[in-house]
């Protein structure tokens, strides 16, 4: 759990995407914590493509401490989902309110994934230890 919470103290972290036709795709996501989670969101919703790609499933997470596999899970629950809207709303809204406001909008709202780091089995201290 601690690597997940490590990850919402960054503004920005990197999705590293493979994609149906194996190729890799990075996006930037916007990262916010809850108690001791963190979650991302599709600005563009559901059909975002790299929404498609990893609800439910697992990609890579870049941040300046290193790299992640990370699981994405969706996020159902009405009272989380209010909680994550104040979370962007404070995190990143005195310095970017318009693209918040798309953030805690109802198209992204739709599209918000838990971030968990995956249990790698590899010694503490290896690369994917450290985000």
């Amino acid at each position: 759990m601690e690597r997940s919470v490590r990850l919402g103290r960054h503004t920005q972290v990197t999705l590293r995407v493979t994609t149906a036709q194996d190729t890799e795709r990075t996006c930037e996501l916007w990262i916010v914590r809850v108690d001791d989670d963190v979650y991302v969101r599709a600005l563009s919703g559901v059909r975002a493509w790299w929404y498609r790609r990893v609800e439910g499933s697992t990609a890579q997470v870049w941040c300046t401490e290193g790299m992640v596999q990370a699981r994405f899970e969706p996020v159902p629950d009405p009272g989380l989902l209010e909680r994550i809207d104040a979370a962007y709303e404070e995190k990143y809204g005195l310095g970017w309110p318009g693209p918040v406001g798309f953030l805690t909008a109802p198209a992204a709202r739709a599209a918000t994934l838990r971030v968990r780091v995956a249990d790698t089995g590899g010694p503490a201290g290896t690369p994917t230890d450290t985000a």
